[in-house]
């Protein structure tokens, strides 16, 4: 339930929603399987677990929601078997070539003979809405997974007025900034860093440096911007904080996960509920630092 990649959104308006009634709008989309011929389905399901009734959880004033994709599995490699050995047998039979148009329309057949046999995968995808803070976080490794989420909201609940955040100032300049005169109090530098050449698109690389590697600053003369760096918030977690405003690859203390060791292990989601609210603490402790410090405009529209 530990977020490890989080896109985060600032709510332009109050989300007057309780959690009940957000159930009941979840509902026109709840998850329900892959047609026969379809090639995939996206609803919601329960974040506890996907066998029970619930859309929602709701613990520290927080709102947790999870998103299910199922994808048929189709080899291309089988499709294009299946393909030649039909074209094959065409041209032998009625001695001639098949072209593009038929060929597309054969592929068609393959597929719907496929599809109804074919396994599936399937993927979650979990968000928080944060009504408190004004904040909705998603835990996706990229932008279209996240823009999945958001959108299948959308379509459950009409109207949502959330914004990524952005800064009165480009990210990449501040923290160009830090790299030359130091960061914030309660920020450390882990040695991660990757630099971009804006005008020839050059990538640097570093892992594992002291702070006070030369190279970074010349690279910073030269004309480098900071696209990714690794922080360190307090004794709570390890990130790399990205141009865009992306926390990447979250790695959680020990001691900050060991908290809750003391509730029962038999009651999982009484262990999963204390997580949630240690976890969104944390993370609104956080973004608040972050919106401070990258000056994000938080006026209403």
């Amino acid at each position: 339930m530990w977020f490890k990649n989080c896109h985060i959104y600032h709510l332009t308006s109050p989300f007057e929603h309780k959690p009940e009634a957000l159930a009941e709008l979840l509902e026109t989309k709840r998850f329900n399987g892959v047609g026969r011929q379809d090639n995939e389905a996206i609803g919601w399901i329960s974040p506890l677990n996907r066998h029970l009734e619930h859309l929602v959880h709701a613990a520290n004033g927080c709102i947790l929601l999870c998103l299910r994709k199922e994808q048929k599995v189709i080899p291309a490699s089988m499709v294009k078997e299946s393909l030649e050995e039909r074209v094959a047998a065409i041209q032998d039979a009625e001695g001639r070539k098949v072209y593009g148009k038929e060929k597309t329309a054969l592929k068609d057949d393959i597929l719907s003979v496929l599809k109804p046999k074919a396994l599936t995968k399937s993927s979650h995808v979990y968000g928080y809405i944060d009504p408190r803070n004004n904040l909705m976080v998603v835990n996706a490794g990229s932008h279209a997974v996240a823009d999945a989420f958001i959108q299948l909201l959308l379509d459950s609940i009409g109207s949502l007025g959330a914004v990524k955040l952005m800064g009165e100032e480009n990210p990449s300049v501040i923290m160009n900034r830090w790299l030359l005169e130091g960061l914030p109090q309660d920020w450390e530098l882990t040695g991660q860093y990757e630099l971009k050449d804006p005008q020839d698109e050059r990538i640097a690389k570093f892992k594992d440096n002291e702070s006070g590697n030369q190279l970074i600053g010349e690279l910073l003369e030269d004309g480098y911007w900071v696209q990714k760096l690794g922080v360190r918030y307090k004794d709570q977690f390890n990130a790399m904080l990205q141009h865009d405003l992306q926390i990447k690859s979250i790695k959680y203390d020990d001691e900050l996960l060991k908290e809750n060791d003391d509730i029962d292990d038999m009651d999982q989601y009484a262990r999963l509920d204390a997580d949630l609210v240690l976890m969104t603490q944390t993370l609104a402790e956080f973004v608040a630092q972050l919106m401070k410090h990258f000056k994000v405009n938080t006026d209403k529209e």
